[in-house]
């Protein structure tokens, strides 16, 4: 089975038993090495001591002196039997053997070829030498005689076999050990590799790295800003939302808060919240916390998530305009079922005459409205605007006139009716609140276009307005007496007129309010 097959666990298991074994035979090989130089030298000592101190021995010396082969093994056997060496030869001037292991090698030519040294210099050294009894380690000393001169010489020696013997017996424990040090080593690399296993969520690194490129895009995809801090208040992770939202530039590891100016907002005290409102680096924001906790219950850190708060109110104006268009086609079906009514109970009296003319006299006032807008037809969300409008002023009781002599046409490059209808209804509902509960109350849409530009013009015959108009169109501000679910429409209609790249003038005095909005047509 091919290794790139098995599974991260196994991979991971066979690499680390790899990687110990070779350690393991890598410290065998120099243990055996350097066990057979210890013990190779130790030898070495041994030899060469005792030959060095039968060589000075004076009954040896005279043995050898006399030539006398039997004195000589004599003594050389009794050493030899309390001796470990393999074998103890003495040879005289001629290298002819006086003692030796097997006697029947006695008077025979000592072989190996290095006693020439200690016979001809009388030199004491050590020797790696195959004699009669096998490959060996031995020392040779030369005997001197009592004037001085070399009369023979004496040869300590071990075979090799036995060193080999004594290395196996030493290293026996080794391999031993060395066994069951592998088999450790196999099994902890399993274990290992089970724990790293389980430390990933028993995922392959393939996985982990599909799901660390998905994080990452989900996290720069999310529009909401995301911030994420450890127990220690340690970034570990933030998206490019939340870097915007808080003007953040720090890197990730550093500590959050250093960054931010009211790092209590930040805190992983007290209990997790939902859009909470917090102003963080001069940014009204809505915040909510999850803590992370471990498996105890003890927290480790916190996601928050972060929205702005103009954001949020801009669409929920947006949703508070669509429930008011759901309203005024509400008022304007309630209003014609009341006519409908009116002509059924008309009908069902006989009054014939009259229930014509309360028909004929509904179709001019609905006719009149419609013509108004047929300069509209391309854009029909726009003209149920208008008329809703128009059905929501007749039950407030305010005269709505409506001029439409153009399409808007070219601005579809770069508005759509959508928001054509944000800014003449957000614009209309101001207009209709101003002048409501007014006696003679009168709002007027006007809608027209020049050789160079579209003209859209919303007035009223309200109070005056004293606002400047750049503060007019901040988010927030708002000159009704109840503020909640206000002060978003003129900042809406403003950011319409900046992306048609119009501009907006006000103009309002004691008689008058009005809004008007000048589109270029080449910009459109």
């Amino acid at each position: 089975m091919p290794f790139a097959s098995f599974s991260f666990t196994k991979q991971l298991a066979v690499l680390l038993s790899c990687v110990m074994l070779l350690g393991m035979l890598s410290w065998w090989s120099y243990s055996a090495h350097q066990l057979d130089d210890i013990l190779t030298h130790q030898i070495s000592l041994r030899a060469q001591v005792q030959s060095q101190q039968l060589s000075q021995l004076s009954s040896l010396i005279a043995a050898v002196g006399s030539g006398s082969a039997s004195k000589t093994s004599e003594i050389i056997n009794a050493v030899q039997a309390v001796s470990d060496a393999d074998f103890i030869t003495v040879s005289d001037r001629a290298g002819i053997r006086l003692a030796h292991p097997v006697a029947e090698r006695v008077g025979l030519p000592v072989l190996g070829g290095d006693i020439e040294r200690a016979l001809e210099n009388g030199e004491s050294y050590l020797s790696y030498g195959v004699g009669s009894l096998g490959p060996s380690v031995r020392y040779i000393s030369p005997i001197f005689s009592n004037e001085g001169d070399v009369i023979g010489m004496i040869k300590v020696g071990y075979l090799i076999d036995t060193l080999d013997l004594w290395t196996s017996e030493r290293l026996l424990p080794l391999i031993s050990f060395g066994i069951i040090a592998v088999a450790i080593c196999i099994w902890l690399s399993w274990k290992f590799s089970r724990y790293v296993r389980t430390q990933m969520q028993e995922l392959e690194p393939w996985q982990l790295k599909q799901a660390l490129k998905t994080h990452q895009g989900v996290l720069q995809a999310t529009y909401e800003g995301l911030v994420a801090i450890n127990s220690e208040g340690s970034l570990y992770l933030i998206n490019d939302s939340a870097r915007a939202m808080l003007n953040y530039h720090q890197e990730l590891g550093n500590v959050f808060t250093d960054g931010i100016d009211n790092p209590e907002s930040f805190s992983l005290k007290g209990d997790d919240y939902i859009n909470g409102l917090i102003r963080v680096n001069g940014k009204n924001l809505v915040m909510n916390r999850v803590t992370l906790r471990t498996s105890t219950g003890e927290p480790y850190g916190a996601v928050f998530s972060l929205r702005d708060q103009n954001e949020m109110h801009v669409l929920s104006e947006k949703i508070s305009q669509v429930t008011q268009y759901m309203e005024n086609m509400r008022v304007a079906r309630h209003e014609y079922q009341n006519k409908l009514s009116t002509i059924s109970g008309l009908l069902q009296m006989g009054a014939y005459d009259k229930a014509l003319s309360v028909c004929l006299s509904q179709a001019k006032a609905s006719q009149s409205q419609l013509d108004s807008l047929h300069a509209l037809n391309s854009r029909p969300a726009l003209s149920a605007l208008i008329l809703a409008k128009a059905s929501k002023a007749n039950e407030l009781g305010v005269a709505l006139s409506i001029d439409c002599q153009s399409d808007l046409s070219a601005l579809s490059r770069c508005l759509s009716e959508e928001q054509l209808c944000g800014l003449i209804g957000n614009l209309a509902q101001n207009a209709l609140e101003a002048v409501k509960g007014q006696e003679n109350g009168h709002v007027h849409i006007g809608i027209s276009e020049s050789a160079c530009e579209y003209t859209i013009q919303v007035s009223n015959n309200g109070p005056l307005i004293e606002s400047e108009f750049d503060v007019l169109c901040e988010l927030g501000f708002t000159t009704k007496q109840n503020k909640a679910d206000h002060g978003v429409g003129m900042y809406l209609v403003r950011s319409i007129v900046e992306q048609g790249n119009g501009h907006m003038e006000l103009d309002s005095d004691e008689q008058e309010t009005a809004f008007t909005i000048y589109f270029p047509k080449e910009l459109g």
